[in-house]
C-alpha cells in the first residue's frame, strides 16, 4: 500500500498487451505482465458491438414460432428439441392465466427452455507489504502505513485473516460456481500477472485443495511490495472476457477484489495515466463497461483496515462495477463493503463474503434475443417452473421490492437482459436439479396479485 517505494518501476504498454509492470528481471515480464491496451479494446470493443456477439457466453436458443394449430418447436443451445401444446387459433387470451393456458393460449407466441446462470467468481486479492500488519487496534493504519510490521506475532496479520476467511467463504460455495484467485504484488515491487494464480474453475474438491494449498504457501511469505490495483483489476476483466471468447467460461462473472489501500503510485502507467488518481479514474470508466450490457463482469470491493483514505474510490469502483449497495452514495464512500470500522476484521470479513457469496449465487436467466417479431416485449413475458415431480406452476412477476429485500417471484435486472428469481422461487429452482423453467413470450406479465 505505501505510496513512497522508490524501486518500484512504472507500467509499460506494449502491442497488444494491457496493465503491467516493468519487472527487474527481464525473463519474468512475459509472465508477469499484461496491458490496458488489449483489456480495453476488448471491453470496448465488446460494449459496442450492437448483439454483443462477440461476447456471447453460449449459443443462441432458436426458436421456431409455429402457425396456429402446430406445436412450438424449441432448440436449445444442447442441441435437443422440445414440442410444447399446440397454439389453440381459437382461444383468446383469459383473464387469468395457469401454465397450461398460457402453453396453449394464442397469446403465446414462443416458448424458451431455459436454465439458470452459473457463477464464476475471480477473487483479487491484495498482498502489498500493509497486509503484514496487525489489524487496528494493535496496529492502527496509519502507524501500518510507516511502518509495515507486524507488532505483535501471536496475533494473525492482516493476510491472515483475509486469506482465511476467504478459504471459509469458498467452501461454502456450490460445486456448479466457478472460482480461482489472483494476488498483487506478485514481485515485491509492483508485479501482477495475466494468469491468475488459480485460474477459475468449477468448485470441486480439487479445486478448493489447489486454492488452499496456494494461501498457504502465500503465509509462509511475509508480505511486500506496493499496490498495483489498477492492473491487477484490469487484467482480472480482460481474463474473464478472454475465456468467455474462447469458451472455458460461461455464466455470471464477479471480481472480487479485496485491498487494504488504493492505487501506489510507484505502479502508475505513465503511458495511460500520470498520478494514482488519473490511474484510479481509468479503472473506474473500465469497471462500467465491464459491467454493462454485452461484457456483464461486475466488480465487488472489499475494503479492509488501511484502505479509509480510499474510501471514496473504492466505493465508486464497487458502483460502476455494478454492485453498489441500496441507497448508497458513491462519494460518501458507502457502496463497498467497507470493513474499516469494525471491531472485529474476522468477523466484518465474514459477513462481507457472505454477502457477496448470497448475491453472485443468485437465480438468473437470460433474456430471449427476439420473437417472431424480432424484438422481445418485456411487458409480455412469464416464467414457468416444472418441478420433476409435480406440476408446472407460473412464477409470478416481483418487481417492488429486491431480491434480497424480501422479493418472492421474479425481476429484470437493471439492464432488462437478465431475469432475477428471487426468494422461495429461487430456492425451488436452484434445488430441482431435474425441473425444468420455460420463458414463455407474448402473454401479458402475471403478477403477485
Amino acid at each position: 500500500m505505501r505510496r513512497d517505494v522508490q524501486h518500484a518501476s512504472d507500467f509499460v504498454t506494449q502491442p497488444a498487451t494491457a496493465i503491467a509492470l516493468k519487472q527487474t528481471n527481464r525473463a519474468n515480464r512475459a509472465k508477469q505482465t499484461a496491458p490496458i491496451a488489449r483489456a480495453s479494446a476488448a471491453l470496448a470493443q465488446c460494449a459496442l458491438l450492437s448483439l454483443a456477439q462477440a461476447c456471447a457466453l453460449e449459443g443462441p436458443i432458436n426458436v421456431t414460432v409455429p402457425a396456429a394449430g402446430q406445436p412450438s418447436v424449441i432448440v436449445p443451445p444442447d442441441g435437443g428439441v422440445t414440442l410444447q401444446p399446440p397454439v389453440d387459433a381459437g382461444m383468446g387470451v383469459p383473464s387469468t392465466l395457469d401454465p397450461e393456458q398460457i402453453f396453449a393460449s394464442r397469446c403465446a407466441t414462443s416458448t424458451v427452455k431455459s436454465s439458470l446462470l452459473p457463477s464464476n467468481l475471480l477473487f483479487v486479492m491484495d498482498r502489498s507489504g500493509s497486509m503484514a500488519c496487525n489489524p487496528p487496534p494493535i496496529t492502527p493504519s496509519d502507524v501500518c502505513e510507516r511502518d509495515e510490521q507486524r507488532a505483535d506475532v501471536a496475533a494473525p496479520s492482516k493476510w491472515e485473516l483475509t486469506s482465511n476467511q476467504l478459504m471459509a467463504a469458498i467452501r461454502t460455495l456450490p460445486d456448479s460456481a466457478g472460482v480461482g484467485m489472483s494476488y498483487f504484488s506478485n514481485d515485491d515491487l509492483c508485479g501482477v500477472s495475466a494468469v491468475p494464480a488459480v485460474p477459475v474453475s468449477r468448485n470441486t474438491q480439487g479445486q478448493l485443495t489447489l486454492i488452499a494449498t496456494t494461501l498457504s504457501a502465500l503465509s509462509k511469505k511475509v508480505p511486500t511490495g506496493s499496490t498495483p490495483l489498477v492492473g491487477a483489476t484490469l487484467l482480472a476483466y480482460d481474463y474473464f472476457h478472454n475465456a468467455a471468447l474462447d469458451g472455458t467460461i460461461a455464466g455470471n462473472r464477479y471480481v472480487v477484489l479485496i485491498t487494504d489501500g488504493q492505487q501506489s503510485a510507484a505502479c502508475n502507467d505513465a503511458t495511460q495515466c500520470n498520478t494514482a488518481e488519473e490511474c484510479s479514474e481509468l479503472l473506474i470508466r473500465k469497471a462500467a463497461i465491464a459491467s454493462g450490457p454485452g461484457v456483464n463482469i461486475r466488480t465487488f470491493v472489499i475494503g479492509v483496515p488501511g484502505s479509509e483514505l480510499g474510501r471514496t474510490v473504492l466505493s465508486r469502483l464497487a458502483n460502476a462495477g455494478g454492485t453498489g449497495l441500496a441507497r448508497c452514495v458513491p462519494e460518501q464512500g458507502d457502496c463497498h463493503f467497507d470493513v474499516t470500522r469494525e471491531v472485529d476484521l474476522r468477523a466484518g470479513l465474514q459477513r462481507a463474503l457472505q454477502s457477496i457469496a448470497g448475491q453472485t449465487l443468485t437465480c438468473e436467466l437470460e433474456v430471449p434475443e427476439h420473437d417472431a417479431a424480432g424484438t422481445v416485449d418485456i411487458q409480455r413475458l412469464n416464467v414457468v417452473f416444472t418441478p420433476h415431480e409435480g406440476n408446472a406452476r407460473v412464477i409470478p412477476v416481483s418487481p417492488s421490492l429486491p431480491c434480497d429485500a424480501g422479493a418472492d417471484g421474479w425481476q429484470y435486472d437493471p439492464t432488462k437482459r437478465l431475469i432475477r428469481l428471487c426468494g422461495n422461487s429461487c430456492t425451488s429452482v436452484r434445488n430441482d436439479r431435474g425441473g425444468r423453467i420455460d420463458v414463455v413470450l407474448g402473454c401479458p406479465v402475471i403478477g403477485p396479485d
